[in-house]
């Protein structure tokens, strides 16, 4: 046979070398892309749960028999909604839920809101 079939050692690992650098590069990207991906929807979660945390603030402070609630706190993540501070009675506390629960993107409600006397 004609020695230009038959491939050398040398060719043959670098040929081996070259595959596992081009495999190697393509796993790279897929990685690269995945993170980027994440990143941008982490990114893209955060706007959204400071939007849902503005908008509830908003929404509790036009309700006048909310206006003296300066107690409670909001935060949101990934749409849930956690209340904390005091409110005055159950009526109230069960207000304030309902009023975050109308808010468009809100997925949950953890109520912690504590009932303390005036």
């Amino acid at each position: 046979m004609p020695p230009d079939k038959y491939q050398t050692v040398k060719e043959i690992h670098m040929n081996k070398t070259l595959m596992s650098i081009v495999l190697l590069l393509g796993f790279a990207v897929l990685v690269g892309l995945s993170v980027a991906s994440f990143a941008a929807e982490s990114v893209g979660n955060v706007v959204d749960d400071t939007i849902i945390t503005s908008t509830v603030k908003a929404e509790l402070a036009k309700d006048v028999r909310l206006e003296t609630l300066t107690d409670i706190e909001v935060s949101t993540t990934q749409g849930v909604v956690t209340l904390t501070g005091k409110v005055h009675n159950r009526e109230e506390k069960a207000m304030v839920e309902q009023k975050v629960r109308d808010v468009k993107g809100v997925v949950k409600v953890n109520n912690e809101l504590q009932i303390v006397s005036p």
